[in-house]
């Protein structure tokens, strides 16, 4: 089964990247709807929108709804839970009884499971009790279904991210987080987004990755001087309890 990744879209209605954050995202639906075979799903790892106004949802959603295939989407610290729900409710997949962004879905023989790290007044990433014991429900209810964890924020310390490696406001919560996955025997992979470029790391047995910003004004990703400019997603290939993942460079140009 394949899986993409799109993250750190920050579509922003006002602003001078405004229109080239629009046309990366676009860009990007229409490289993943021509990807054959399709995926069965899109997972967008969080900061859909750059200030979190209605516009920046109204602005995402329409290019979003442009995908073949379903997405299901998690917050980042520049979303804001009440103007994510209101854009994203009409999907149906977000649980109307959480007060955080967390929720699985079925995807065949595939769990997906959304862990929602938005610290509302920091950047870094927060999980607490109360997320602790929605998750262990959310991972524990059907333990023998391969599962595929995603976030915004990565709870373990990335190489060469300079400044901070651990993306979380408190190394506690990013501990207890770990150790959570880690308990779900079905897992199959972890994926995140947050530092706006693709890391690697092993965690609870498995690995954790992060994808690059689809915004290409903001991406940190290495990439030769003749790609600079292209967004890039991942493709994850689940296979049994296995995940193998690689990046796509999306095509040059305007939509």
């Amino acid at each position: 089964m394949l899986v993409a990744q799109i993250s750190d879209t920050h579509i922003q209605t006002r602003g001078p990247s405004a229109r080239s954050r629009l046309d990366d995202l676009a860009r990007t639906v229409a490289s993943i709807n021509a990807l054959r075979p399709r995926p069965a799903a899109v997972l967008h790892t969080g900061d859909v929108a750059h200030d979190a106004t209605p516009s920046d949802y109204e602005a995402a959603r329409a290019i979003l709804s442009r995908l073949a295939c379903p997405l299901y989407a998690t917050v980042g610290n520049r979303d804001r839970r009440g103007a994510f729900r209101q854009a994203f409710a009409p999907d149906g997949y977000l649980r109307h009884d959480a007060g955080f962004v967390q929720y699985a879905v079925d995807l065949g023989r595939l769990r997906i499971v959304s862990i929602d790290t938005l610290d509302a007044g920091n950047k870094l990433g927060e999980f607490c009790g109360e997320r602790e014991a929605d998750l262990r429900g959310l991972l524990g209810t059907q333990q023998e279904r391969p599962t595929l964890v995603f976030l915004h924020h990565a709870p373990a310390p990335l190489p060469d991210i300079g400044g901070q490696p651990l993306q979380f406001r408190d190394p506690r919560g990013a501990a207890a987080l770990a150790r959570c996955i880690a308990e779900c025997p079905g897992l199959v992979g972890v994926v995140a987004g947050h530092v706006h470029s693709t890391r690697m790391v092993a965690l609870a047995g498995t690995v954790l990755s992060t994808a690059p910003s689809i915004a290409t004004d903001l991406s940190k990703e290495r990439l030769p001087a003749r790609h600079v400019g292209r967004p890039v997603y991942h493709l994850h290939a689940v296979d049994g309890r296995r995940m193998a993942s690689a990046s796509v460079l999306v095509e040059a140009g305007s939509l």
